[in-house]
């Protein structure tokens, strides 16, 4: 038996004990709906609502899902959580509707279902109560696979999708959108893989390089938690009917998504998403997607992240008429200003990562040098001794993991720039054998603890982590030139400066330099750090400065730990201060 106290946690009382479940909490399964209508002329607007009528839980309403325009067979996004008690009986109690005048709603049908039956069986269907030709499918599975919580923050941009409708004169372009389905962890009923829609973005009107609105998810939603779970990003080209053409997909992964973030501006075609559709019978690129964002942050409310009816688009068909002759009027307006602007598009480049000068120099004179034989610009006036000269010869005379002649300037720049690290860090007296300046790819390079170097897809570094194993001294500036960096972790060492080119690791979102020897203070350039999510510089009492200035330019979910309780060192932002 449960009841409800005033703090809104559900005490469930047993003979082993109480379970307390908050209101809040991401419940243990996840309930998705589909749904097939047979009998319905036209269904504008259909939205599902979800009740618990029987069980432990029972009156507990879990909402309502997304309204879903000019669809016989529905499939919403909206991803219900709830707890049940595997044998008490829990009933859900769905109810489908047509939302189709826009005021009120019309009942197509509903039932009523044992949850367990639906988990032990993973999918059912069912006949609506007012047509035995009215279906309802029923996915019930357990919430959580991974381990990783939080929200997925992203933003998604197409480049060079195939034209679908071309029209007169090829003046026409398509209407794309996109969605994006888990894998499902079990086959359907029927045998074979299986995809549920998880999450739907609006359309862009008349657009081959639509740039869609950033969207929030949960990560159980998305992926089960698991980053590494099977993704599905499919385009399709809009139709005030329903009836959608798809333009293409491509399966990723959450991690993916985030290796492929764009790093030469908002149409980066190497590091985009590359989809792939049918035409004339042959599976052929028709065009790429950008991933502008993708970051995890705390978990948001779940009620405002995604699902629930909007009424606003359940007006479609009220307003229709009105719009096509709007439409009629500005056709020619519009095709000429989407002609005019295809490939220029304005968008906000705020978020976005690109190279700065001190990349660009370094590259220049680190490619003069190696040419030349003579050291240039920033490799110039160094003493033997310094680790940009030790780093320099290692990469000429001793690394055989590196090829001057046919390796990139890039990728060369890379390897210097982490065996400047190893040697600025006094890496020849680290308390644990690394594979540090082997042959291998810096990918490669760590210990045998596990930790070491992490990269993406592209073999660009995305993290070190290195606690505890006596790195001492300055971190050098060159970590600067590692543009893809998204985590430094180097708690717990004999570090003793933070360097003045931090600034340029534009993609950097977490700094843990806690319990070392900081001495010196902050460096101005930290406040370009607008992607920083979490920063742990606390244990370091020698430490001064003032971190507002990056207070003023980091995320509300930004989470800060520093020794601010002192006068010397200012964090208005920290939510941590010792």
């Amino acid at each position: 038996m449960g009841r409800i106290t005033m703090n809104g946690t559900i005490t469930v009382d047993h003979t082993d004990g109480k379970i307390e479940v908050q209101d809040n909490m991401i419940g243990a399964y996840q309930l998705s709906l589909s749904a097939y209508f047979k009998s319905v002329f036209s269904v504008s607007s259909s939205y599902a609502s979800v009740k618990i009528v029987g069980g432990t839980f029972r009156g507990n309403d879990l909402g309502e899902t997304e309204c879903i325009p000019c669809s016989s067979t529905p499939d919403w996004c909206k991803t219900f959580f709830l707890d049940f008690i595997p044998g008490d009986g829990t009933i859900l109690e769905i109810s489908v509707f047509d939302y189709n005048n826009g005021s009120t709603a019309y009942k197509i049908g509903g039932t009523r279902i044992k949850a367990e039956e639906v988990l032990k069986r993973k999918v059912v269907e069912v006949p609506l109560s007012n047509s035995l030709s009215n279906v309802l499918s029923c996915r019930l599975e357990k919430s959580m696979i991974g381990t990783e919580k939080g929200d997925l923050m992203f933003h998604i941009r197409g480049l060079d999708m195939n034209n679908k409708e071309p029209g007169p004169f090829g003046l026409g372009r398509s209407d794309p959108f996109y969605e994006i389905s888990k894998k499902n962890p079990d086959p359907d009923a029927g045998g074979g893989e299986s995809w549920n829609v998880v999450y739907r973005s609006k359309h862009i009107f008349n657009n081959l390089n639509p740039m869609w609105q950033s969207a929030r998810l949960g990560l159980p939603e998305l992926c089960f938690g698991e980053l590494k779970w099977p993704l599905k990003i499919t385009v399709y080209d809009y139709n005030r009917k329903g009836k959608h053409e798809e333009m293409g997909s491509v399966i990723t992964s959450v991690e993916e998504m985030q290796n492929r973030i764009s790093i030469r501006g908002n149409a980066d075609r190497m590091q985009a998403l590359p989809v792939t559709g049918r035409i004339r019978g042959r599976d052929l690129n028709t065009g790429f997607l950008c991933v502008l964002k993708a970051s995890i942050g705390p978990p948001g409310d779940r009620k405002t992240i995604h699902g629930g009816r909007k009424v606003e688009d359940s007006k479609l068909s009220a307003w229709f008429c009105f719009s096509l002759l709007v439409l009629l009027v500005l056709l020619p307006l519009i095709v000429g200003l989407s002609i005019a602007t295809e490939e220029e598009i304005k968008v906000d480049r705020t978020p976005l990562t690109t190279f700065d000068s001190y990349y660009e120099d370094y590259e220049r004179d680190l490619n003069a040098t190696l040419r030349g034989g003579t050291k240039s610009g920033y490799l110039a006036g160094h003493h033997t001794s310094d680790p940009q000269t030790k780093a320099l010869n290692w990469l000429t005379t001793q690394d055989g993991g590196s090829s001057i002649t046919t390796n990139s300037t890039s990728d060369l720049l890379q390897r210097y720039a982490m065996a400047v690290f190893y040697y600025a860090m006094d890496g020849d007296n680290w308390n644990q054998n690394t594979t540090f300046l082997s042959d291998a790819s810096v990918c490669d390079w760590g210990s045998s603890y596990g930790d070491g170097v992490t990269c993406n897809g592209a073999g660009q570094v995305t993290s070190f982590r290195l606690f505890n194993r006596g790195l001492t001294g300055p971190l050098p500036n060159e970590i600067g030139l590692l543009f893809s960096l998204k985590g430094i972790y180097l708690s717990r060492n004999n570090i003793t400066s933070i360097p003045s080119r931090i600034g340029s690791l534009r993609n950097l979102e977490y700094l843990y330099l806690s319990r070392n020897d900081l001495k010196t203070g902050i460096p101005e350039s930290i406040s370009k750090l607008r992607n920083l999510q979490k920063m742990h510089i606390q244990g370091n009492p020698l430490l001064t400065g003032d971190l507002d200035p990056l207070c003023d330019n980091v995320k509300a979910f930004f989470y800060g730990a520093a020794d601010c309780k002192k006068a010397d060192l200012i964090c208005s932002c920290c939510k941590a201060c010792s």
